[in-house]
């Protein structure tokens, strides 16, 4: 009796680990929540989406990524607001979050600092370890921070200099408060509106014009509706994904190392992709549109960075750290010897 005891026993133990094993491998995969400003059906969403699928891929779709597209879970303080109670595990943010959270990255959007994207990605790889730190702090993980483009201007007349900057009223991005800033003290009338408002604020006459990179502008359809782009390379603006420091650290160290090797191929990606949208776009897209270019002249380029540098000694410490600043024009300077 005792042996048939200790037999039942044994099967019931086996098959509660049975049972247990099974119920593991017949798990709910574990779902992140990002997102995003970026509209969906955009190269970005389509990267965004691939590097969804790496990771689901890569933990044996025990891990899946859930995004969030076109600002549905609000804008970038709303987003922010959102993972920090939990709503949401991370974003992929235009840039102000970025900047907001890591404020060394706002040396990029010092007028005239850095103007193309491999000067950007440059100083982006030399302050990684500032990066890492300062969002730590406000408690993200680094996944990817890559340039999305420099600032030009789409505008309904054409803007051949710097007294015709200063006669229009152009859009900025409301959350832009870096741009916004530099641009008031340059004394150019800017009107701060929401993403989804500009469009409308442009055909109702409340605007004149855009201040946006040619990616942003083709994806949000201002494009389509300016007249002219002048191909003015004013700073270099960029997006970053993050995750909470809650989130990752509660993955399995094998899928948290999946997820950065899959940050690592969407930041190249990126990276590709905003320096082939520019090249395509003011190669000839644009002018396919109906998009008349206008050329920046010397005397334009002239008199508009001498007053970006007079701004930037006006600003000083308010719009970037003096020590940050110092670094990156000397990376640039020794990079722009070395790649003449």
């Amino acid at each position: 009796m005792v042996r048939s005891i200790v037999v039942r026993s044994s099967l019931a133990i086996c098959a509660l680990l049975l049972g247990g094993a099974s119920s593991t491998a017949h798990a709910e995969p574990r779902v992140l929540r990002l997102a995003t400003p970026a509209p969906d059906g955009t190269a970005w969403a389509r990267e965004l989406n691939t590097f969804a699928r790496e990771v689901e891929a890569g933990t044996g779709k025990q891990l899946r990524i859930k995004w969030y597209f076109g600002g549905i879970a609000g804008d970038e303080v709303e987003m922010a607001e959102r993972v920090r109670r939990g709503q949401l595990d991370g974003v992929a943010s235009g840039g102000p979050m970025c900047e907001r959270l890591a404020p060394s990255l706002r040396v990029l959007r010092v007028l005239g600092v850095a103007t193309g994207h491999a000067e950007a990605a440059h100083v982006i790889g030399s302050l990684r370890a500032t990066l890492d730190d300062e969002l730590g702090k406000h408690g993200f993980v680094y996944l990817a921070v890559s340039p999305l483009g420099p600032h030009i201007l789409f505008s309904r007349t054409a803007i051949r200099s710097l007294s015709d900057l200063r006669h229009g009223f152009f859009w900025v991005w409301d959350q832009d408060d870096v741009l916004l800033t530099e641009l008031k003290e340059f004394g150019v009338n800017v009107v701060p509106l929401t993403l989804d408002k500009a469009g409308r604020a442009y055909e109702n006459g409340q605007i004149d014009g855009f201040v946006a990179p040619a990616s942003v502008a083709l994806a949000f359809q201002w494009s389509a509706q300016a007249r002219f782009v002048t191909d003015l390379r004013m700073d270099m603006i960029s997006g970053c994904v993050l995750i909470a420091n809650r989130a990752f650290d509660s993955l399995p160290v094998d899928a948290r190392s999946v997820m950065r090797a899959a940050a690592a191929k969407l930041q190249a990606r990126f990276e590709d992709l905003g320096v082939t949208q520019d090249k395509q776009l003011l190669g000839g897209l644009f002018a396919k549109q109906g998009v008349k270019t206008v050329e920046v002249s010397e005397t334009f380029a002239s008199e508009f960075f001498a007053e970006a540098r007079a701004v930037r000694d006006r600003l000083g410490a308010k719009l970037i750290a003096p020590e940050i600043l110092a670094h990156a024009l000397g990376l640039l300077a020794d990079y722009r010897a070395t790649n003449r």
